[in-house]
């Protein structure tokens, strides 16, 4: 399990989950006593999650969960709040035959469209929005034409997920680096990165684009 944690962020729970879940703490703050650390504190999550399978790309575990570091997250549904419980809940069997799976069962907010890469409102281009530059940037983050770029784009928020060791093998690691160097050198804010891939997560783990 990969969670990315700044200084105020109790993480005791992880700890407590072991040996069914070990914790891999992605710490963005160069924090005393976590020897995990991202290059840079940017991206929220992204940064933590994408550096994981950089860092352990050849050592992968079987599943790995995706999750952010707070106890308690709004967005958990079945299950409760409470992100252990969620994880107790997850059918091991049921990640491996799907390969990936969102950790939110609701379908709102993101489904069934969250992004049009190819049709951005004139608001969004008037303010400059992310979305208008969505199909600029999923070329890059993909290294597609624009031909491949999806009209549509939608799945369940929040960017918590459990994922094959052999569905993440189907990229390339160095779809990993590239995309984990556009987030360190994109103008975007890191709310703006983060944001960016929620939408996409899905789509990096070889899900339908409209999932």
């Amino acid at each position: 399990m990969v969670l990315a944690k700044i200084i105020k962020e109790d993480v005791d729970w992880a700890h407590k989950l072991k040996p069914n879940w070990i914790p891999y703490i992605y710490t963005t703050d160069h924090e005393p006593g976590y020897p995990l650390s991202v290059p840079s504190n940017v991206g929220r999550e992204a940064m933590a999650y994408l550096s994981f399978i950089v860092d352990n790309y050849d050592g992968l575990p079987a599943v790995t969960a995706f999750v952010h570091a707070a106890f308690e997250q709004w967005h958990n549904d079945v299950g409760g709040i409470f992100t252990p419980d969620i994880l107790k809940e997850l059918r091991i069997d049921t990640i491996q035959k799907r390969g990936y799976v969102n950790l939110r069962c609701h379908q709102d907010p993101g489904c069934p469209l969250a992004v049009r890469p190819l049709d951005p409102t004139e608001t969004d281009i008037k303010n400059n929005d992310t979305r208008a530059q969505f199909k600029s940037i999923y070329m890059k983050l993909f290294d597609v034409e624009a031909d491949k770029v999806p009209d549509a784009i939608g799945s369940a928020c929040c960017a918590q997920f459990a994922v094959t060791k052999e569905r993440i093998l189907q990229r390339p690691r160095v779809d990993y680096i590239r995309m984990r160097d556009w987030a360190l050198h994109t103008d975007l804010d890191s709310f703006g990165i983060g944001w960016v891939f929620e939408k996409i997560w899905h789509i990096v783990f070889l899900q339908d684009a409209v999932e």
